[in-house]
């Protein structure tokens, strides 16, 4: 009887240790919403991965306008200051004051890790926006039938009817 009740709380025990550890596990999963003073409600995401960290925004007004979605991308963990849930908060402060938390402006930082107490890598940065995909290829612009046809003295000619054919 005690062997399945030793398997039970064994890895209950490993997954507090481990997450204890690794205090990038705590932020892997973290999501949540704000306002800013235009009323543009905000959805926003934190996911990190080998040492950099995006935060990952999607805001709407709140007549219901087009949403508009952008990301930051830094290293926090360059700042000797950082401590995940405070910098997360100031960094999240500092968004929900911006009128337009998507628009071009100066690099997020924190104040933990404000000038001269970081490298300038810990700052989160706009990511550019990579704008409307590329159109698919459409169909080969085709020659005019006139010059494929009809003799050079002839075009203007054969352009007309061409033109009255095709309507």
């Amino acid at each position: 009887m005690r062997l399945p009740l030793a398997l039970l709380v064994l890895p209950a025990l490993a997954a507090l240790g481990a997450a204890g550890a690794d205090p990038e596990a705590a932020e892997e999963a973290r999501a949540g919403r704000f306002s800013t003073p235009e009323q543009h409600r905000c959805r926003w995401e934190l996911r990190s991965a080998a040492g950099a960290s995006e935060l990952r925004l999607s805001c709407r007004a709140e007549g219901g306008g087009a949403a508009r979605s952008c990301a930051y991308r830094g290293e926090p963990r360059r700042c000797p200051a950082f401590r995940g849930r405070q910098y997360w908060r100031q960094i999240l402060s500092r968004l929900r004051r911006r009128q337009h938390p998507c628009a071009p402006g100066a690099p997020l930082r924190a104040r933990l890790c404000g000038p001269g107490r970081a490298p300038p890598e810990a700052q989160l940065r706009l990511l550019p926006d990579p704008g409307p995909a590329s159109p698919a290829p459409g169909p080969e612009p085709t020659e005019d039938p006139a010059q494929t046809y009809c003799a050079e003295r002839w075009h203007s000619l054969c352009s007309f009817f061409v033109g009255f054919w095709e309507g």
